[in-house]
C-alpha cells in the first residue's frame, strides 16, 4: 500500500525535463513490461498518481497508527497487504511490486473491539494503478452487518470501474461517491462506467413468523469484464490453444489473480472471499467439488427460505434468482 513518506512522489521533486514513460518510470518504476502508449497518457498517468489522496499511511510511518493502536487503517492495511503479498509471490514477482500500485481514497469503518475483529461496517474506495500500462481501476466496497434481537441486517456490494485514460486531476473520494447509486446491493455499481463484481444480502421479504438469514446475491464477472480487468493491470493475454491443457490452465490462473487484486486492495482475502468460486468459474476453472457445491448451497437457501413450519413451500430451483451465489 501507498506511504505517506516519500519525497520520490512529490510534483515539487519531479525532474521537469522528463516527460511520458521516463516520468513514470523515474517515480514508480520500475513497470512491468510498458506498453506501447503517448507521451501525454504517461504523463497524465504520473501526475494522477502524484496527486491521488493517501488515507492509509504505512505502518510505523510518522502520520500511521501507533505500535499499541489497532484501528481501521491498520486493519485495511494489513489484509491487503497480506492479500497482495501472495499474489505476488505467485506472480514471481519483487516484494512490493503490486503494493506500491494501490492507494486508498476512501476507508470508512467501524470495527468491533479487540485486533483482529471484523468491521461492523465498511465503506472502502481503492485505486489500483497499472503497472504496465497508463491505465488504473477504482475499487469499491460497502458492507454492514448488524445483529438485531430477532434477525440480522447484512448487505455488500463490491464494484469497479476500469479508468483507460486517466485525467491529470486529483483523486476525491467524494467525486466517486458521486458516481455511485445510494441504492439496494444489485443497483450501486451500474452508471457512470461502474461494473458490479458480485453483491449479496439477507433477504427479509418472505414475510414469515420468525426470521431467517435468506441468502441472495450474484457474481456479475463475464470472460469480457475479466479480460478487460487483466488487461488494464497486466497487459494483454494471448490464449493458447486448447489442445495445451497446461498453457491453458496458467492462462485462466492469470485471469483469476486480476480479479483477486481487486478484491485484495479493499482487504478482501480471495481464500475467504464469499464468490472465490464463481470468479473461477467465470475465468474457465471448474474444479470437481463444485457441482456438488452448488447442490449443497441450493440445499442451504432453500431450507433457509421454506424453514421448519412452512411445509408448503415449492422447490423451485429453476426460478432462483439465487442459484449463481456462492458463500
Amino acid at each position: 500500500m501507498t506511504e505517506n513518506s516519500a519525497d520520490s512522489t512529490n510534483p515539487s521533486a519531479a525532474k521537469i525535463d522528463l516527460q511520458g514513460l521516463e516520468l513514470a518510470e523515474h517515480h514508480f518504476g520500475p513497470l512491468l513490461h510498458p506498453t506501447r502508449a503517448t507521451q501525454s497518457a504517461w504523463t497524465n498517468y504520473s501526475i494522477k498518481k502524484y496527486c491521488t489522496l493517501v488515507s492509509v499511511p504505512g505502518k510505523g510511518s510518522e502520520d500511521g497508527p501507533k505500535a499499541d493502536e489497532y484501528d481501521e487503517c491498520s486493519w485495511l492495511f494489513d489484509n491487503a497487504k497480506a492479500c497482495i503479498s501472495q499474489i505476488e509471490k505467485e506472480k514471481n514477482l519483487e516484494h512490493g511490486t503490486l503494493q506500491k500500485c494501490i492507494t486508498v481514497v476512501g476507508n470508512e469503518m467501524l470495527l468491533d473491539a479487540g485486533e483482529g475483529s471484523d468491521p461492523r461496517s465498511a465503506d472502502l474506495t481503492a485505486r489500483i494503478y497499472s503497472p504496465t500500462a497508463p491505465m488504473y481501476i477504482d475499487v469499491h466496497f460497502q458492507y454492514y452487518l448488524r445483529s438485531r434481537f430477532s434477525s440480522v441486517q447484512w448487505f455488500y456490494s463490491l464494484g469497479f470501474k476500469i479508468h483507460h485514460r486517466p485525467s491529470a486531476t486529483a483523486g476525491d473520494v467524494s467525486v466517486i461517491q458521486k458516481e455511485l447509486r445510494k441504492a439496494h446491493p444489485p443497483d450501486v455499481h451500474t452508471r457512470n462506467g461502474w461494473q458490479n463484481l458480485c453483491w449479496g444480502y439477507y433477504d427479509d421479504s418472505y414475510g414469515h413468523k420468525d426470521w431467517r438469514p435468506v441468502e441472495r446475491g450474484k457474481v456479475e464477472l463475464h470472460e469480457e469484464s475479466v479480460l478487460d480487468v487483466h488487461e488494464a493491470l497486466f497487459g494483454e493475454l494471448e490464449k493458447p490453444a486448447d489442445t495445451d491443457p497446461e498453457a491453458m490452465l496458467a492462462y485462466r490462473r492469470s485471469l483469476v489473480r486480476g480479479i483477486r487484486l481487486l478484491l485484495a486492495a479493499v482487504g478482501i482475502s480471495y481464500a475467504v472471499a464469499w464468490v472465490g468460486r464463481r470468479i473461477r468459474n467465470a475465468c474457465g476453472i471448474r474444479l470437481a467439488r463444485d457441482a456438488e457445491e452448488e447442490r449443497e448451497g441450493a440445499y442451504s437457501r432453500r431450507d433457509q427460505a421454506r424453514g421448519d413450519d412452512d411445509d408448503d413451500f415449492e422447490d423451485d430451483e429453476d426460478g432462483d434468482d439465487n442459484s449463481d451465489y456462492d458463500f
